[in-house]
């Protein structure tokens, strides 16, 4: 059927000529003017025409059997024609009339007064929004439909402008009804630069992957770029680069711009719709400025390899505008190649932003620098707010190279170790002597916390608290185990307690929490000693005692390593931290290996010299767990010990490599 006069155009034979060797059409009543253009590869030719009336239409001629093309084209052009029919919104071209030919057929549309995108013309941001606004409100329409029609092939030749800015989208032979996979042999159907990379790769395509088409065409528009060049600026992974194209009063919507054409469809907006809704608010010739707290970062790591970080905090103080953009890292000779998103040795969370209050941290890893060494680089921080980036000079001291134990620290460590096995040695022989140290070293704890905790370090109040644990001690002893070896770790406890009890009264921190716990020692001592004593559940007993003695009491024991640990790196630097802490955990290691030696050797005695039922004798039981007991301060140590002089040996081998240039270490 064909419709006449259907927008009330003014007739054109009084105005165009018919040119000579074009086809001819009267018979359908239709005379053809001028060509308008020619698509080979699709045996199509596009011709300016009027009808019997005089009134100005388009005729699309597909020619199947002349052009190459196969007639199995024939199916796509039948569902443009189909879709036509049924689509009724004021920017798309009316379907009007078909007619076969010998060699094809022919499709008849209103034609329209206006000219593609793809004519070369200075938009204004305005105007480009508005087309922008325009051709979302025909996606949109044509994504109500059920099931949505997708156009794939969004791009400038296909989107028309006339005088009055009115928009049209043209050319639906690509189009299909819902989102499921196309056929294979229509995979390359599509623009090249405009299509997304679902559509490339043959996958499922969605109401957003129009939107990647839409987006590569206005780019075109801000940046003056021809359709032709716009794979100048796609990446491998199709992201388009066009930022540094943008001038700056048209960088208002440029992160709006960067979601519709990321390459992954979850980044983009679900559907027109969306992307109308983001876009209708957006100011595009308000910029947002941008405001960083910090003029320049210096980076000071103290440890060798370590990673140090700062943030900083981007701010945008412009209303009604949005921050957005990405840091990266200037590119440097020294530094291996690199991507704006992929540095070696400087990263940043987030490294893409968004938001008018944001934080970034900045990380530099030293691993992979010289040792005490100084380096300058430069961070830029590009963003919709200038066309230019703003530089953040970098600068970054790495730390020196640790010295590995010399073979005079070697020797200081075993005779520490052997010395401090004798005294432990004397003190087994001796345990009464405990009676004399522990408070001394209680006092210690006392002062090392205070230094570690930023609490006064008051030697008096130390003495007080530690009066407080001699006087839980001699209570502790009347109640369980008088005149016995188990009295020694009760004291050792309990005047560690008395300690630590007085500097958390002192601030009021955990108080509770302690008086409970040492609480719960005296109840699982007692409750111990009760059943132990009992023929037939002595046993259990010594469970409870294992489990008073040995558990509850860790909690403090732990944290007289820790007061004197933490007390050292506020006191001294870090080369005699570490020695200090070797010395330390060699000191405590040879206590507990000259304390068990004397106790094993005296629980071998005992057995050696009784003759009567093992299970049953106080004595050998309470031998037993005194022996057992003396394993936990040789393990302990010991096993801490060997952790910290393995990663020493390991260490030095990575410190040969470093001396030898065998390391990828990158230069200043």
């Amino acid at each position: 059927m064909m419709i006449n006069n259907p927008i009330g155009y003014t007739p054109l034979s009084e105005h165009l000529t018919m040119s000579e060797n074009l086809p001819n059409f009267t018979k359908h009543g239709y005379q053809l003017r001028t060509e308008l253009g020619q698509n080979r590869l699709g045996g199509r030719t596009t011709y300016l025409a009027t009808n019997s009336q005089g009134y100005p239409v388009v005729i699309k001629q597909f020619q199947f059997a002349t052009s190459g093309s196969s007639w199995g084209e024939y199916e796509a052009y039948q569902q443009e024609i189909t879709m036509l029919r049924r689509l009724e919104h004021p920017g798309i071209p009316h379907y009007l009339d078909a007619f076969q030919t010998p060699d094809g057929f022919c499709m008849v549309q209103q034609y329209i007064s206006g000219e593609s995108l793809a004519t070369p013309r200075n938009w204004t941001p305005q105007e480009i929004k508005h087309i922008a606004i325009a051709t979302l409100e025909i996606l949109t329409y044509l994504q109500s439909q059920h099931p949505p029609i997708i156009h794939r092939d969004i791009k400038p030749e296909n989107i028309l402008v006339d005088e009055q800015l009115k928009v049209y989208l043209v050319d639906f032979g690509f189009a299909r009804m819902g989102g499921g996979e196309i056929a294979a042999s229509s995979v390359v159907k599509g623009t090249m630069g405009f299509m997304p990379p679902e559509q490339l790769f043959n996958r499922q395509l969605t109401t957003a992957s129009d939107l990647y088409g839409l987006g590569a065409t206005l780019i075109c528009l801000l940046t003056g770029t021809k359709s032709a060049d716009i794979g100048n600026l796609i990446d491998a992974d199709y992201q388009i680069h066009f930022q540094h194209l943008v001038p700056p009063l048209k960088r208002g919507w440029i992160n709006w711009l960067a979601k519709i054409t990321a390459p992954k469809v979850a980044e983009r907006y679900p559907s027109a719709a969306a992307a109308l809704k983001a876009l209708e608010p957006i100011d595009v010739e308000r910029l947002p400025k941008l405001i960083i707290s910090h003029n320049s970062l210096q980076f000071t790591a103290t440890k060798w390899q370590e990673k140090v970080s700062q943030t900083i905090t981007l701010t945008n103080p412009i209303p009604e505008t949005l921050l957005a953009g990405q840091f990266s890292v200037a590119p440097h000779p020294s530094d291996p190649p690199h991507t704006p998103y992929d540095h070696a040795w400087i990263s940043f969370q987030p490294a893409k932003f968004e938001g008018n209050e944001v934080n970034c941290e900045i990380t530099v890893d030293t691993s992979k620098l010289l040792a005490d060494t100084a380096y300058t680089r430069e961070v830029w921080v590009q963003s919709n707010a200038d066309a230019e980036p703003e530089v953040i000079p970098v600068t970054v001291q790495t730390a020196p190279l640790p010295q590995p134990i010399s073979l005079g620290g070697w020797v200081g460590l075993v005779v520490v170790l052997v010395v401090s096995g004798f005294a432990g040695w004397g003190l087994a022989d001796w345990p009464w002597l405990l009676v004399l140290v522990i408070p001394v070293l209680a006092i210690a704890d006392r002062m090392a916390g205070a230094g570690f905790l930023g609490i006064e370090a008051d030697v008096l109040k130390a003495f007080m608290g530690t009066s407080i644990g001699q006087t839980f001690l001699v209570l502790s002893l009347l109640l369980a185990f008088p005149m016995h070896p188990i009295s020694v770790i009760v004291s050792l406890i309990v005047c560690l307690f008395g300690a630590r009890l007085g500097w958390e009264i002192e601030e009021k921190k955990e108080s509770l929490r302690i008086i409970i716990l040492f609480i719960l020692f005296l109840f699982f001592l007692i409750l111990g000693f009760d059943v132990f004593q009992d023929y037939y559940f002595g046993w259990i007993g010594v469970i409870i005692l294992i489990s008073g003695i040995v558990v509850i009491p860790a909690l403090w024991v732990g944290q007289v390593y820790r007061h004197l640990k933490g007390d050292l790196k506020i006191q001294y630097p870090k080369s005699s931290q570490n020695s200090s802490s070797f010395l330390l955990l060699t000191g405590m290691l040879g206590v507990g290996i000259g304390a068990e030696v004397v106790t094993l050797s005296e629980f071998v005695g005992k057995l050696a010299t009784y003759d009567g039922a093992i299970g049953f004798d106080g004595n050998i039981i309470a031998a037993a767990l005194v022996t057992g007991l003396g394993i936990i301060p040789v393990l302990l140590p010991g096993i801490i010990l060997a952790i910290c002089l393995s990663s020493k040996l390991k260490l030095k081998g990575y410190m040969t490599k470093y001396a030898q240039n065998k390391l990828p270490i990158i230069k200043p």
